[in-house]
């Protein structure tokens, strides 16, 4: 949640692709990863996405020996992050379809899914979530779930930053919604916020944090004690919110 570069900002909209997955063996450990191979890119970097988990991105003509190279360069932090993935995992609902279940606004949802003439989605008492679609499986429910959740993300999203800029004194110049794979929102350079479609699958008290959070980079592009002043005037439980999206955020995902 950081102000970033409009240059990035094609990058910032792609969906999350289904990377081609790989593995490496580090201290006797298999790790499975995703590899991204970018033209862009000029350094090797490790990252973590919500659907993918870690993500190597290369650039353009690596090797496989090279990517390996980078990995055990680097093999302290990435079986760190693998023993505190799989201790998380233990612990919390598994992300739909693996489970079964799926996160819309905090709670848990059990999700149906039935043939249907058009791609809909109901969310039932029970906490139950029936999505009808035209095309039978699993591709075919995400597909549905992503434009239906998005569409909810952008009027829930455009409701609560109207809310809290008037309350603020603060108005972006554009807001966009978008399927964000590293961040759950932007403030640009230009004035104008995005803001991660998934975040319509958090609690509303964490949605509503995340736009304080970019609203305050309007007036305070870093993240200095003014700015964390700012958040917490309107967001004053701001670090349980923090910690409620770096436990369940690789949930959010459909």
């Amino acid at each position: 949640m950081s102000r970033a570069r409009p240059e990035q900002a094609g990058e910032a909209q792609a969906e999350a692709a289904r990377y081609p997955t790989a593995t490496v063996t580090l201290q006797g450990r298999e790790i499975t990863y995703a590899l991204r191979e970018s033209v862009r890119a000029r350094q090797p970097r490790l990252w973590i996405a919500p659907a993918e988990g870690l993500v190597v991105t290369v650039p353009a003509g690596w090797t496989a020996s090279q990517t390996e190279r980078f990995l055990r360069q680097h093999q302290r932090w990435v079986l760190r992050w693998d023993a505190r993935h799989a201790r998380r995992w233990q612990t919390l609902p598994k992300r739909w379809p693996y489970g079964e279940r799926l996160f819309y606004r905090g709670l848990v949802h059990g999700v149906q899914i039935r043939p249907g003439r058009v791609g809909a989605v109901e969310v039932a008492g029970g906490c139950r979530m029936i999505v009808s679609t035209r095309t039978p499986g699993i591709d075919g429910a995400r597909r549905v779930l992503r434009r239906w959740l998005r569409a909810q993300a952008t009027q829930t999203l455009a409701e609560r930053v109207e809310a809290y800029g008037a309350m603020m004194g603060l108005r972006p110049r554009r807001l966009y919604v978008r399927s964000l794979r590293r961040a759950w929102g932007r403030c640009w350079a230009n004035g104008s916020l995005s803001f991660s479609a998934a975040l319509v699958m958090a609690p509303p008290e964490v949605l509503d944090y995340v736009v304080v959070h970019e609203l305050a980079h309007l007036r305070e592009p870093n993240h200095s004690p003014q700015f964390w002043n700012v958040v917490a005037a309107y967001a004053p439980d701001y670090p349980a919110h923090r910690a409620w999206l770096r436990t369940h955020g690789p949930l959010l995902a459909v």
